[in-house]
Order: structure tokens, then C-alpha cells, then sequence
């Protein structure tokens, strides 16, 4: 099998353009890749939430952010064209494609870098892994020719909160002290990711009157409906104590996450965030089946609560897809195993 060469002080390029999950699901590779290549120079490049994600990233040298936004259509086609022409000037030594679309294709293609490699979904398995089917391990089976040590391949997402505003919510979040409040959040990218409100209310309502714990509820970007309509239509009636979050940004959603009692979240970019900060964190998969995305971590306490959808659908990888048709019993009965196990 033929590899890249590795070289002292190489300019490496990695295209990493995607939503807020897929780039932490991506850092595992860039910790691998420094770890190969100690003295490598790594770019990347994103969209706006990638550089969010990544700017106090100690392994990324620089962040190029590539408007993909065709509202505009002028500036969408200059920032297409501005960063083809930092990849083809900056002469890289290696481009890698991680997102592996249309777009980051053809970035590839026409690079001029010597060496390309993009991560086409592979049924080899040049490593072996505890799941070879988790998302990030196939990207690892796909970078093969890069000859990773098998002892720099772990699972586990990073993300590095900024000092600054860690400090300033921690001093003017006075809710975070109190070891009784947990998060949850109530939306994803793709609302089939997510249970009916109903149900959530009864869970919000099962842990107040079982466990005296007092629901910190998110507020999503896009889908503010949901926050509005738990509290107006569930909360408020029903007497039940809440806090109800403002818009934050990423970094103040990892500050809230890192010091919140454990988080309940659906299958979205703020599941991958709560195990990059090793988070209690409890996870209702309603499509997704949860081996594309189970950590290996021992260290994090972590539950899958979910239901094989019936009569059976597959997902591209043969893995049986989930259902949002799981009952509140069912929920309540993992919730209670997720909670005794924070005990422990």
C-alpha cells in the first residue's frame, strides 16, 4: 500500500465545511493528523459555525471561512473564488476533503496540490476498531493512506472553551451553581431528530415531581417555536419551575453545558459538543440508529434511548433506522438508568 510521504513542517489543507456536529465530528482527524505530523501547519477551511467551532483549536494554524450563503449571489461567487485562490497559492504540501460534497470536490480537483485525499465511504477495514461503523472511524478507514498510529485515533470530539467566556458566564449565570438544574434541548437541524413536546413535558414533569430537578431549556436558533410553546402551553399551566435561555453562542452553550447537573438533547450538533466536554449526556434518537455516533469514551456517562422503527427501514450503512414512536415508559425507564448511573 502505497502512503503520503511525511515531511518536516508540511502545509496541510483540510476542507471542512458542514454544520456544527459535522465539524466536531471532524476534530478527532485533526488531533490524529497533528499527532502524525507534530510539525505541520493545518488549515482549514469552513463555514462561519466551523470557525466558531475550531478558532481556540491549538491544532489549526489558520481558518479560512467560506460564505456559502447564495442570497448574494456576487459575494457567494466571490468567496468561492477568493478561496480557491488561497488553496492554489498557498501550495500546499497535502489537501485533505472531509466534507466530501460537490463543492469541496471540485475545491479538491482543481487545488494543484500533488497530493489529494478525500474520504469516499470504504467497506475496507485497514483498522480495527471497537465500531468500525461510527462516523468518525470511517473517516479514519478512509485516510489510511495518511498511516495513522493506531494509538492516535480515538473517538473522542474536541472542543476548547474560551477562557474569557467561560469566566463571564459563570459569574453571571448564577443558575449554574445550582446542582439541581440540568439543560435540555428541544430542537435539531431535522425535526424528525426530535420527540413530540408532549413528550417532553412529561419528562421535564417526571423529573420535577420525582426528583426535584429544574429544567434549563434551550433556546434554538431557528426554532424559538419550541421553547415558546413548552413554556407557554406546558410549563407555565402546570406550575413547573424553568429557566428559560436567551440566544447564546457556541461558546457560551459549552460554558452552560459543561456546568449543567447532565443534558438531554436530541441527535444534533450539540450532542457531539456535550461529549467533546464529557457532559453527563442523555440522548433520544428518533431516526439516526445511535451506532453512527457512540462514544468509546468510558469516562462519559452517556445513555442511548431509542426504538428500532418497525416494520424495518435501513439506513445507507445497513444499520436499522430509529422511530419517533417510542413511549414515554420506555424513555422514563432509561432516564431512570442514565440518572442512578450519575450516582455511582
Amino acid at each position: 500500500m502505497k502512503f503520503i510521504e511525511k515531511k518536516e513542517n508540511m502545509k496541510i489543507c483540510i476542507l471542512m465545511l458542514g454544520l456544527l456536529g459535522d465539524v466536531l465530528l471532524r476534530t478527532p482527524i485533526i488531533r490524529s493528523i497533528k499527532q502524525n505530523y507534530p510539525h505541520s501547519n493545518i488549515t482549514v477551511i469552513v463555514d462561519k459555525i466551523g470557525y466558531d467551532v475550531l478558532y481556540n483549536n491549538p491544532n489549526i494554524s489558520n481558518i479560512i471561512i467560506m460564505n456559502r450563503n447564495k442570497s448574494n449571489i456576487i459575494k457567494y461567487l466571490f468567496s468561492k473564488l477568493y478561496t480557491q485562490s488561497k488553496i492554489i497559492f498557498s501550495r500546499y504540501d497535502l489537501i485533505i476533503d472531509l466534507y466530501n460534497g460537490k463543492s469541496s470536490k471540485n475545491m479538491l480537483n482543481f487545488s494543484f496540490v500533488k497530493n489529494k485525499v478525500s474520504t469516499q465511504y470504504t467497506n475496507d477495514r485497514i483498522y480495527n476498531f471497537k465500531n468500525n461503523i461510527h462516523l468518525t472511524n470511517q473517516l479514519f478507514q478512509s485516510l489510511h493512506v495518511l498511516d495513522f498510529k493506531q494509538n492516535t485515533m480515538y473517538l473522542e470530539p474536541e472542543f476548547f472553551i474560551n477562557q474569557k467566556v467561560e469566566k463571564f458566564i459563570l459569574n453571571s449565570s448564577l443558575y449554574l451553581k445550582d446542582k439541581n438544574n440540568y439543560l435540555i434541548s428541544l430542537g435539531s437541524g431535522d425535526l424528525k431528530k426530535i420527540i413530540d413536546l408532549e413528550k417532553t413535558y412529561k419528562l421535564i414533569e417526571y423529573l420535577y415531581n420525582s426528583y426535584r430537578l429544574i429544567p434549563i431549556v434551550v433556546l434554538n436558533p431557528g426554532q424559538e417555536f419550541l421553547q415558546l410553546e413548552l413554556v407557554n402551553k406546558f410549563l407555565i399551566p402546570t406550575n413547573i419551575n424553568y429557566i428559560s435561555l436567551d440566544k447564546k453562542s457556541i461558546d457560551e452553550m459549552a460554558v452552560i453545558i459543561k456546568y449543567s447537573k447532565f443534558f438531554i438533547v436530541p441527535d444534533t450538533g450539540l450532542f457531539h459538543m456535550s461529549l467533546s466536554l464529557k457532559a453527563p449526556t442523555f440522548c433520544i434518537f428518533t431516526y439516526t440508529n445511535p451506532k453512527l455516533v457512540q462514544p468509546d469514551n468510558d469516562d462519559i456517562i452517556y445513555k442511548a434511548c431509542y426504538k428500532i422503527k418497525e416494520p424495518k427501514e435501513y439506513d445507507v450503512f445497513g444499520l436499522e433506522n430509529c422511530t419517533k414512536e417510542i413511549s414515554f415508559e420506555e424513555i422514563k425507564n432509561n432516564l431512570d438508568s442514565f440518572l442512578s448511573s450519575l450516582k455511582n
